[in-house]
């Protein structure tokens, strides 16, 4: 059956729905005009021309295809609710905004980390601009150490060598201990070959490698300054002295251990032994222990601070004394000797701290061996009493007529405990402190 619906045909009024207008036929048997742009099959009306409204006015707000009236542009034909309403019931505006999450607020982080820890926020490392210059600023404080430890391990060994050895020596034995003139001076004999040795071998060494300079053995700046220091070093070393006893029966007292140290049976009984002792125990130490740790050991550290190099010579002092009789004494006069020898600029200095504090301990050996207990105790208060009125009356005109030597901070751009570390932790100076301290544990008791 052929079709013929044409859109563009005027259909009639009376044209039920769903017919083809063109199957109805005008009364006067004629076809209207076909509109310019059509009909509109829906509502069979004409088709608006291009350029106008495409909905007339009387149907403005409604749906063009019959659906119900727009309402204020918010609901269509469809059926659809207005613009940002929930279709469940819900008006979207109702929501919490977006700023405010619906769950608890968690701490920040670094506040209270995972269960109730805390915990600081994560920063990225930055370089240590000086890293590089540090790192061979430790290179050069290790190689002094390691230097400055074989020296004192050498010192050690060579003691114990040659004293095995010449133990072994027929008649050697019988002579040291037989003769007290032959003794002490085998003594004297004895510290400056096990002293000076190693060290003079350990002051060439960084002589070549430019770790030490000419060690100060002039004269010290101001001789009055020297003078007045001289007398208050030798208070503080006797000062000190009382400190290790102090110290030594406190410990005993508390933990039932007992410091000892090397027995001394010489009995100073006459003039020419007494000189010979104080050459072998007051003159030859002095000079040979100034020597190493003043000269070797402190001026080789100064580059990187007055104090540094003042507290580490002290600590190799005291160690070397190999009893805790004597450790403490020693570190304390280790302190104000190589203070006296900055100050003044002259290891002189500490040389005559070091033999005056020695030769009073002679002194006071010789008084033992040969007068009454009484009259001991007397000279001996005597003694002290002088040395301590004469070491303050020194210390307040020293402290009002010379003004305050400030310590030298040094080229270091280490702090002290990156120094202290790169000093104590080498193998040399390690083996020659693990050597001491089993040596000092021979002389406590338990």
């Amino acid at each position: 059956m052929e079709n013929n619906y044409n859109p563009n045909s005027a259909p009639s009024e009376n044209t039920p729905q769903g017919q083809n207008p063109n199957s109805a036929t005008p009364g006067n048997g004629q076809v209207p005009p076909r509109a310019p742009y059509g009909y509109n099959p829906y509502t069979g009306k004409p088709n608006p021309a291009p350029g106008s409204a495409q909905v007339p006015p009387q149907n403005a707000g409604q749906n063009a295809y019959g659906g119900a009236p727009y309402q204020n542009m918010g609901q269509n034909g469809y059926g659809h609710v207005p613009q940002g309403q929930n279709p469940y019931g819900n008006p979207y505006n109702q929501r919490p905004p977006y700023t405010q999450p619906p769950y608890t607020p968690q701490p920040p982080y670094g506040q209270n980390g995972y269960y109730g820890y805390p915990r600081n926020a994560y920063t990225v490392p930055q370089p240590d601009p000086l890293y590089g210059k540090k790192q061979e600023e430790r290179r050069v404080v290790k190689s002094i150490s390691v230097v400055h430890g074989l020296c004192v391990f050498g010192f050690s060994i060579l003691a114990l060598v040659v004293s095995f050895l010449l133990v072994r020596i027929p008649g050697f034995y019988q002579n040291y201990t037989g003769n007290t003139y032959f003794s002490n001076a085998f003594d004297a004999v004895f510290s400056l070959l096990v002293i000076a040795v190693p060290f003079f071998v350990g002051y060439l060494v960084l002589r070549r490698k430019k770790r030490i300079g000419e060690l100060p053995l002039g004269t010290p700046y101001d001789g009055k300054a020297a003078a007045l220091l001289v007398f208050i070093g030798l208070a503080a070393c006797i000062a000190g002295s009382y400190v290790s006893g102090i110290f030594g029966s406190l410990i005993e007292s508390m933990f039932g251990i007992t410091f000892t140290m090397p027995e001394d049976t010489t009995v100073l009984n006459n003039v020419p032994l007494f000189l010979l002792y104080v050459l072998g125990m007051a003159a030859v130490p002095a000079l040979v222990e100034e020597f190493a740790i003043r000269g070797v050991v402190m001026q080789s550290l100064r580059r990187y601070g007055d104090k540094f190099a003042i507290f580490m010579s002290a600590l190799v002092f005291a160690l070397m004394h190999g009893n805790m009789v004597q450790i403490p004494f020693a570190f304390i006069a280790g302190l104000m000797i190589g203070y006296a020898v900055i100050v003044t600029g002259s290891m002189w200095t500490g040389v005559a701290i070091h033999f005056l504090n020695n030769f009073v301990s002679v002194l006071m050996q010789a008084i033992s061996d040969n007068l009454p207990v009484q009259t001991q105790n007397l000279l001996f208060l005597v003694m002290i009493a002088v040395i301590f009125l004469v070491g303050i009356v020194c210390a307040v005109v020293y402290f009002k007529t010379y003004a305050r030597v400030p310590m030298a901070q040094g080229e270091s751009i280490l702090n002290s405990s990156e120094k202290n570390r790169a000093y104590i932790g080498t193998v040399p100076m390690i083996l020659a402190i693990v050597y001491l301290v089993v040596e000092t544990a021979g002389y406590v008791e338990f």
